[in-house]
């Protein structure tokens, strides 16, 4: 005779027991059940409502979890199970069917069924084709792609069913599956749950025990959380336990979360639209305040980059510290400040000391003595810094970082002579061609200084027309950096200037240059007044080619050729040299032979470019500085420059010391007055007047400025080991060692920067309440959102997916 096959045990629950709340509050919904499942059986579990039913089958299928005992799953415990582990257990091994269905209203019918074939992997084909044969299967071909709403109740129960079955589960939990259907619908409903238990284990919670005693093979009855009484009741210990099965974790892809989603919002198209706007107010604000601040921060800096180009730092023989006069303004209030506000006394400030203090003497050219004893000239030292700070720049997209500008203390336009076109005032405009007159662009511009200071006096306005020569555009220095020049200007003609006798044009925009600038260069005839005075007729429409430009001519004429002495005799040798004891005075320079000059030539046209603001070069020549050393290197040889290095006596007026200096008298032809002319001013001296620093943008001009900071620090010093007059005469010399510099934009930029950042600040307030006020918005409609989804959260949880799918 046979042994009976043994039955093996899907699912066992040990002495399960479920309390929620702690302390007073607690309630035990379960009392430690012991209840053993068959793999292929269907159960129905009775009981009044409260009784513990749902909360067994929830325990069952892994939604909630129980306080004590052991649910024991093919043998295996799950006491260490975890988040993940759960999700794997209802995707592979549970199927769900509850009374209300739970279907996802927003996706179809196909789209339900295959929703936990895709937390398990399956591919878009398999999944479709298992889910159109499960759909078959449950009696709803041809309503695949319905939705849920399109459907009577028993088809969605169906649906449910089918979602239920398309992963193959061993157990099928069915939460009150007919409660919500007629008495047909019902029993079509157990009619297909009876037929799938054939060949797994189905538990079904219900009411219903008429429907229970038909339908299934065993039924449990609860009553207040324990187990009263078991129509079939199975011994675990008297089977053989199952291995344990190893399963695909599940895993929703981000693409299905995101189909979810939009599927989810397309059926709520208004309040997408609101969420929209209101998570739009105030991201939309907080983004233009940012892109205006930028922007503006960019223009800013734009600005500090042209100005910059402009006003650069400079370092000059005699400078204002604005520093200092930071210093002077500072309200800065003491203890003894505000003890003289109580008093009926007027004290004394001292504003004289601190405003002469402001003015400082740089001796730029000196070298100083280092504590190493090395040797270190001023000048070398801020060449070493721009030199290596360029280099390194070289390779970035600006390729510069500073350009340095040497001066030499004499005016070029005073060496740069012209063929101006002149007609005297005896003659009328248009009477014949005009003569032409050798004459430097200094000449002409002190014939406007007097016209203006004519027009000056005329009016009885107390003021100088010394300001007029800073505005009116004659010849400069092109900065050596051709980097710093292609930042600001375009060269639209000709080629670039180079050498010593090669001039650049420079016009604006609008290919404009002055009127001025155009008598200059010979297209303007000037009216000749007097002997100094020259009355340019302004205005007109000339329309010059730029080839007419660079056939135009200018000479440099050194001081051997402008110079003669009035009684050549009365040159005598005294203290070493040549001694002039007759005067000097200018020669007529119509009559210079040309081999005595040096002919300049407009090399090529420049034209400030349409994102510069403003440039390094006003309208007008520019010239190269070869040129500026050429003029030195002539000048010195001159018969004029040596008169002035030879030196003469000269009487102290108060003293009546005699001693050498090194000038030179010229006589001003037609006026009473001579002028006394050193050998810097006679452009014949090297030694450096002033430095200028130009800076690519404002981060450099701060690291320069931190860097000449360092030499009133580093290089000057003393030895504080003196004591007495000897410390004190050290510090002293140590003082008019240090060198300061002028910085023009400084106060300007930061106050501008300051109000910037205020500004910014100021807006981000704004619209960071808007910020808040949306994020509310948003909170609340989000919060709206997932109340409503929580059936659709319940579902996907239900069939597996895990929390961060869920978020």
């Amino acid at each position: 005779m046979k042994s009976p096959k043994k039955e093996k045990c899907a699912l066992r629950l040990k002495n399960i027991v479920k309390v929620y709340g702690a302390g007073d509050n607690a309630v035990k919904a379960l009392k430690g059940v012991d209840l053993d499942f068959r793999e292929s059986e269907f159960v129905s579990v009775l009981g009044p409502s409260g009784c513990g039913k749902t909360t067994m089958l929830n325990i069952i299928g892994g939604l909630d979890r129980y306080t004590e005992g052991d649910l024991i799953i093919n043998g295996v415990t799950t006491k260490k199970y975890k988040d993940g582990d759960w999700d794997t257990y209802r995707n592979n091994s549970i199927g769900f069917v509850f009374q209300t269905y739970n279907l996802i209203p927003h996706q179809t019918v196909l789209s339900n069924v295959e929703l936990a074939l895709t937390l398990s992997g399956v591919s878009n084909k398999e999944r479709k084709d298992r889910a159109k044969k499960v759909l078959e299967e449950v009696g709803l071909k041809g309503l695949e792609h319905k939705r849920p709403n399109q459907l009577s109740g028993g088809q969605m129960q169906r649906v449910a069913i089918a979602r239920a079955l398309i992963n193959d589960p061993e157990i099928i939990l069915a939460d009150e599956p007919t409660g919500a259907l007629d008495t047909e619908t019902s029993i079509q409903v157990m009619e297909l749950l009876k037929k799938v238990a054939k060949d797994r284990l189905v538990i079904m919670v219900t009411h219903n025990p008429d429907l229970a005693e038909k339908y299934s093979t065993r039924t449990i009855n609860l009553l207040d959380g324990e187990v009263v009484s078991d129509s079939d009741p199975f011994d675990a210990d008297e089977i053989t336990e199952t291995a344990d099965k190893k399963a695909k974790r599940s895993a929703m892809s981000f693409f299905t979360a995101l189909a979810l989603s939009l599927s989810n919002l397309r059926t709520k198209k208004g309040r997408t639209v609101l969420t929209a706007i209101a998570g739009s107010i105030g991201i939309i604000g907080i983004a233009l305040v940012l892109a205006v601040s930028t922007g503006f921060s960019a223009y800013v800096s734009k600005l500090q980059a042209d100005t910059l180009s402009v006003y650069p730092v400079t370092v000059s023989e005699a400078t204002i510290d604005l520093s200092d006069f930071e210093k002077l303004t500072q309200k800065t209030v003491t203890d003894k400040m505000l003890a003289q506000r109580i008093t009926q006394k007027v004290y004394t400030q001292d504003l004289f000391d601190k405003l002469t203090n402001m003015i400082k003497s740089n001796s730029i050219s000196k070298d100083y003595v280092k504590r190493n004893g090395e040797h270190v000239n001023y000048l070398e030292y801020v060449k070493e810094f721009v030199d290596s700070e360029n280099e390194k720049a070289a390779n970035t997209s600006n390729k510069w970082r500073y350009c340095l500008q040497e001066n030499y203390g004499f005016d070029m336009n005073d060496y740069i002579f012209a063929d101006i076109g002149v007609r005297l005032t005896a003659y009328e405009d248009g009477m014949g061609e005009p003569d032409k007159k050798v004459m430097s662009i200094d000449t002409l511009v002190r014939g406007l200084e007097n016209i203006f200071n004519e027009g000056i006096k005329n009016s009885n306005m107390n003021i100088s027309a010394e300001f007029v020569r800073e505005y009116i555009p004659t010849i400069a220095e092109m900065p050596d950096n051709r980097n710093l020049i292609e930042s600001q200007y375009e060269k639209i003609y000709g080629d670039w200037a180079t050498e010593a006798d090669e001039l650049m044009l420079v016009v604006d925009k609008y290919n404009r240059i002055s009127d001025i600038t155009l008598a200059l260069l010979g297209f303007r005839t000037v009216k000749g007044m007097d002997t100094d005075t020259y009355d340019v007729k302004f205005g007109g429409n000339e329309e010059i080619s730029f080839d007419d430009v660079l056939n135009t001519e200018f000479w440099f004429i050194d001081d051997g050729a402008r110079y003669v002495v009035d009684d050549p005799e009365q040159h005598t040798y005294k203290y070493g040299g040549l001694m002039n004891t007759g005067i000097w005075q200018k020669s007529n320079l119509s009559s210079i032979p040309a081999e005595n000059k040096i002919t300049l030539k407009v090399k090529g046209v420049l034209r400030l470019k349409d994102d510069a603001s403003q440039g390094v070069l006003d309208t007008g020549l520019a010239y190269t500085s070869k040129l500026k050393d050429r003029v030195v290197e002539m000048n010195a040889l001159s018969t004029i420059v040596q008169d002035a290095l030879t030196g003469h006596e000269e009487t102290d007026a108060i003293t009546g010391e005699v001693n050498i200096v090194n000038t030179v008298t010229v006589k001003t032809v037609g006026s009473g007055a001579d002028t006394v002319k050193t050998v810097r001013q006679l452009a014949a001296s090297k030694e450096v007047s002033k430095i200028s620093v130009y800076s690519v943008d404002y981060k450099a001009k701060e690291d320069l400025k931190a860097y000449l900071d360092a030499w009133n620090t580093d290089v000057v010093w003393y030895d504080e080991t003196l004591t007495g007059d000897e410390l004190i005469a050290a510090k002293a010399e140590a003082k008019e060692s240090e060198v300061h510099y002028s910085d023009s934009t400084d106060m300007l930029f930061s106050a501008l920067n300051m109000i910037v950042d205020a500004v910014k600040i100021v807006l981000i307030c704004f619209t960071s309440i808007s910020l808040v006020v949306s994020s509310i918005m948003i909170g609340i409609i989000t919060y709206v959102s997932v109340v409503e989804r929580t059936k659709e959260i319940g579902v996907l949880r239900a069939i597996g997916a895990r929390k961060k799918d869920i978020s």
